[in-house]
């Protein structure tokens, strides 16, 4: 029995994971093909992290609710979500170097281009410009991109985890009794 709940249990957390992974990639994809990616990347970004907080939420709430009988504690809680985390951040990464080989293969130069240009826009000197573009071409690489990919998604994840994990528990009280009574 508990092996059949411990499979649920991971059933749940890849599902979420995949749900995390395929809104992320979606959202990816639609302003790629809209070409939307820098000018509206703040709005994207607030949409990933609705997605993060989302399919975290649920997550732990599913488990909650199919598992534990609506009752889950805030260490329980954020370990789900931690794992919703990984699954996520794996597959996202996984689909972030085939996005930066395959599909986008000007991604990370365009990337340099613009930051260029936001540096000159700001005033910055030629020699804070150059010291830049120096810094950025440690990053040109895909694999740095995606290792960063998979940092940051982790952090939000995380971070969400914290969060997430405060409004979704909810202590058994019988537990509390049972353990005053030994």
């Amino acid at each position: 029995m508990e092996n059949q709940i411990q499979e649920h249990r991971w059933q749940i957390i890849a599902k979420f994971g995949l749900i995390y992974t395929l809104l992320s990639v979606g959202l990816n994809l639609i302003s790629y093909i809209t070409g939307t990616q820098i000018s509206l990347k703040y709005l994207i970004s607030i949409a990933n992290f609705l997605v993060v907080f989302g399919a975290i939420f649920y997550g732990m709430r599913a488990i909650k609710t199919d598992i534990q009988a609506g009752f889950i504690t805030y260490g329980q809680a954020f370990k789900v979500g931690v794992f919703i985390s990984i699954a996520a951040s794996i597959l996202l990464a996984i689909y972030f170097y085939i996005f930066l080989t395959f599909i986008d293969v000007d991604f990370i130069e365009n990337m340099t281009v613009e930051a260029k240009r936001q540096l000159i826009e700001s005033g910055a000197s030629e020699e804070e410009i150059e010291k830049q573009m120096e810094v950025m071409s440690y990053v040109k690489s895909p694999w740095v991109m995606v290792a960063g990919g998979f940092i940051g998604n982790f952090f939000y994840g995380f971070i969400a985890s914290l969060l997430m994990a405060f409004f979704v528990k909810r202590e058994d009280p019988e537990s509390a009794y049972k353990s005053l009574e030994e």
